[in-house]
């Protein structure tokens, strides 16, 4: 002899779409665009020069993992380097997706850019810290352009 139990779960949508939240998420999503492995997201506009390819930029960052764990930061002390990171757009001194996701920006602007693992440290991962085939997220600012 069996035993038939029936569950029934009522569940309450909640309607998000006048909070705050709501909103900067949607304007940061239309916002959003595609450039090969890393999706772009505009959070601040800038004003100044545009950066390109052959540019020694200087930024701050902060990178996380999927998870939202931070594995790196110029702007947080606890990382003990809190200067702008300089490097050479095109020069192969970054993962390949900065040089894709750090082009194009405007002193001034900042972006999330979501690297996707061909694009970061693929299959082997870094340092102990991101794991193999780790989709990564940066906060990027860019300071300065020296053309």
């Amino acid at each position: 002899m069996g035993i038939l139990v029936f569950i029934t779960i009522n569940s309450k949508r909640v309607d998000y779409s006048n909070s705050k939240i709501a909103g900067e998420e949607q304007n940061n999503m239309q916002n959003a665009q595609q450039i090969e492995g890393v999706k772009i997201i505009i959070l601040k506009e800038g004003n100044g020069d545009i950066a390109k390819s052959g540019d020694t930029v200087a930024m701050n960052y902060t990178g996380k993992l999927a998870d939202g764990t931070i594995f790196d930061s110029n702007v947080d002390p606890k990382f003990n380097h809190v200067q702008p990171f300089v490097f050479t757009i095109g020069a192969g001194q970054v993962i390949r997706g900065w040089d894709v996701g750090i082009a194009g920006m405007k002193v001034g602007e900042g972006r999330i850019l979501e690297i996707n693992p061909d694009y970061a440290y693929g299959e082997a991962g870094a340092g102990g810290v991101i794991p193999p085939n780790a989709t990564i997220s940066f906060e990027v600012e860019l300071l300065q352009i020296e053309k």
